[in-house]
């Protein structure tokens, strides 16, 4: 197991991503998932305020532009509009992990996580 900071958030006038802890993970991607979670989260937190669209505003937008029609089945519309509102989240979504020394306590603080990152 490898110990990794993890920043995650949204962007814009949110702010970006922010410090959320040290945590142990199997290796860089486990962690990049994590990070990933932590911002959707955020993400969902705001959702339908600030410009942070919901999966049923996505639906309403698909809708108005024309992405799909009367014709569409169910699971086009649904795979159009999970798509159309991943982007949502990927658009605002900011993170990213970085390694830390194996000693390091789980309990940093975000002001002296840099000084336990690995180089």
């Amino acid at each position: 197991m490898r110990k990794f900071a993890i920043f995650a958030g949204l962007g814009g006038s949110f702010g970006g991503a922010s410090f959320h802890g040290v945590y142990e993970y199997n290796d860089e991607a486990d962690a990049e998932r994590d990070a990933y979670m932590k911002a959707e989260e955020e993400y969902q937190s705001y959702e339908g305020c600030h410009g942070i669209m919901s999966w049923d505003e996505c639906y309403e937008d698909a809708k108005e532009a024309g992405w799909f029609d009367e014709s569409s089945t169910q699971n086009e519309i649904e795979d159009c509009v999970d798509t159309h509102y991943l982007e949502q989240i990927e658009n605002w979504a900011e993170y990213y992990v970085r390694e830390v020394r194996p000693e390091t306590p789980d309990c940093v603080s975000e002001g002296e996580v840099e000084d336990w990152v690995l180089v």
